[in-house]
C-alpha cells in the first residue's frame, strides 16, 4: 500500500476522522468515490481502481453493521487478557465465545507483551467486575482483570417500529440495497432509503470492515496528555503535518470524553517504519504529551450473537 490508498482508505470514514468500534475503523456506506477524490485530489477513476485493487487483496472484503448498544441501556467495557504464547490466543478465542456479553475481541502486539483485547457490554461498573472476574479465568496469565469503560457516543434518537426492522436487515446483510431493505421489510423504496440514512445520523448504528476483511498494516497510536487543554495544540500540530494517510480521532469511539488525557488516537502504516519512528519521535517530544502507546493489530473477532438477541427482542415488542 503506498500513501494514497491510505489517504483513500481515510475518507471511506465520515470526514476522514479516526472514528473506532473496537479497533475497527467505522466507514461511511454513503461514501462516494466523487467525493473521496474531491478530498484526496486524484480522479474519480483513480479513486475506483485503488478501492477495487483493495478489495481484491483482501481489503475492504465486506462490512458488518454494530447497532450502537446504548439503544438497548447498556455500555460498553474493555478488559486485556495477556498472551503468554502465541498457541493459547485460538483457545482464548474459542472460550471468549461462550461469554455472552462480549461482542468483540482484538489480538494486539504491544511494544512489550501481546494482550487480546475483549469488548464487552454491560449495564454497568458492578457488572463490569463480575464478567472481568470470569475474563481472569480464562486469562492464561492469571492475573487480574480490570475492566475499562469505552466510550462510544449516544445515539441521538432511538429507531421508530419500522427502524428496528431496517436495523435488523442491514444488521444481517450490510451489503443490502435500498431495494432489497424495501422487500425485506415491506416497505417503499423512498421509504426505506429515509429509515437507512435516519439510522446512521442518529448514531443507532455504524459500518465497519466485516469479519473476513484482512487487517490494514497499520500501527494504532494512543497519546496521553498531561492535561485536557493540550488536546487542541496537539490536534493541531497533527493537522498542519498534512500526511494524508494519518486520521486523528478527537472524539472518535473508544476515546474519553474531551475533558480527559487520553484525547487522541491515530491510524499509521505499520510498513513505514522509519515514517513511523520519526512522526513517534516528534510527537514526544511536544509539550503536554505525556506518554505515547502504539500497538500493532495481528487479528479480530467478532460475537454478534448478542446484538442479534437484542434487536430480535425490540423487533418482536414493537407493534
Amino acid at each position: 500500500m503506498d500513501p494514497l490508498d491510505f489517504a483513500v482508505y481515510r475518507y471511506l470514514s465520515p470526514g476522514g476522522a479516526a472514528r473506532f468500534w473496537a479497533g475497527r475503523r467505522v466507514l461511511d456506506p454513503r461514501i462516494t468515490p466523487r467525493e473521496i477524490a474531491e478530498r484526496v485530489g486524484i480522479s474519480e477513476s483513480s479513486v475506483r481502481t485503488r478501492l477495487h485493487r483493495l478489495a481484491e487483496r483482501g481489503f475492504l472484503r465486506d462490512h458488518a453493521v454494530v447497532p450502537n448498544p446504548s439503544l438497548f441501556g447498556r455500555q460498553v467495557f474493555t478488559a486485556d487478557l495477556l498472551v503468554k504464547q502465541p498457541g493459547e490466543v485460538d483457545r482464548i478465542l474459542r472460550d471468549l465465545a461462550l461469554v455472552e456479553t462480549v461482542v468483540f475481541t482484538r489480538d494486539i502486539l504491544d511494544e512489550d507483551e501481546r494482550e487480546i483485547q475483549v469488548h464487552f457490554v454491560s449495564e454497568g461498573a458492578p457488572a463490569a467486575a463480575r464478567v472481568a472476574a470470569l475474563l481472569a479465568r480464562l486469562a492464561p496469565a492469571g492475573r487480574a482483570v480490570l475492566p475499562r469503560p469505552y466510550y462510544v457516543p449516544a445515539c441521538e434518537q432511538a429507531p421508530s417500529p419500522l427502524g428496528w426492522r431496517v436495523l435488523q436487515t442491514v444488521s444481517k446483510d450490510p451489503e443490502a440495497t435500498f431495494a432489497k431493505i424495501a422487500k425485506s421489510v415491506g416497505i417503499s423504496l423512498k421509504t426505506a432509503a429515509r429509515s437507512y440514512h435516519r439510522l446512521i445520523d442518529s448514531g443507532a448504528c455504524w459500518w465497519t470492515h466485516g469479519p473476513t476483511s484482512e487487517e490494514f498494516p497499520l500501527a494504532l497510536v494512543c497519546v496521553n496528555l498531561r492535561s485536557p487543554r493540550e488536546r487542541e495544540p496537539i490536534l493541531g500540530w497533527i493537522g498542519e503535518g498534512g500526511h494524508p494517510w494519518l486520521p486523528v480521532a478527537p472524539d472518535g469511539f473508544g476515546l474519553e470524553p474531551a475533558e480527559a488525557t487520553t484525547v487522541l488516537a491515530g491510524l499509521v502504516p505499520a510498513d513505514v517504519p522509519t515514517l513511523l519512528e520519526r512522526f513517534l519521535r516528534k510527537l514526544a517530544a511536544l509539550d503536554g504529551v505525556a506518554t505515547i502507546r502504539r500497538t500493532f493489530p495481528l487479528g479480530s473477532a467478532s460475537y454478534p450473537a448478542w446484538f442479534a438477541n437484542q434487536l430480535s427482542h425490540k423487533v418482536q415488542a414493537s407493534p
